[in-house]
């Protein structure tokens, strides 16, 4: 699951990890934890915001097929809600994640080193 937190200007947020590549806000789901629930969990657990509001439905859904080590691990699948946030970002010392977060417009995302998984957003945005 991933997030979709625009700021007033309309710029998306995203976030630097500690590899240097930036990406949207979000992470996996918790067994039996619904989509809004674990979007909540994980944004406050790497930047320390707060959801106010959550779409019921996602905005955007892709697909990414990886490389991986775990040979039942190829497919990927992300759902990108839209959210309104609250609180003041605090990088997440405890993990390689979120270690900045900052606003940008897509095409100034398209230009950053965007984690693959956040790529497939950028390229159809507008």
């Amino acid at each position: 699951m991933k997030a979709l937190i625009k700021d007033t200007e309309g710029r998306v947020l995203l976030l630097r990890e500690a590899d240097g590549s930036w990406e949207l806000p979000g992470g996996g789901l918790e067994h039996g934890e619904r989509p809004q629930d674990g979007l909540k969990r994980e944004i406050a657990e790497e930047t320390g915001l707060t959801v106010e509001r959550i779409d019921e439905q996602p905005v955007a859904f892709w697909t990414l097929h990886k490389q991986t080590d775990h040979p039942s691990l190829r497919w990927f699948a992300f759902a990108l809600y839209a959210m309104e946030v609250s609180g003041v970002f605090r990088a997440d010392v405890t993990s390689d994640e979120a270690q900045e977060a900052r606003y940008f417009a897509p095409a100034e995302a398209r230009q950053l080193a965007l984690h693959d998984n956040t790529k497939p957003y950028f390229a159809a945005a507008s």
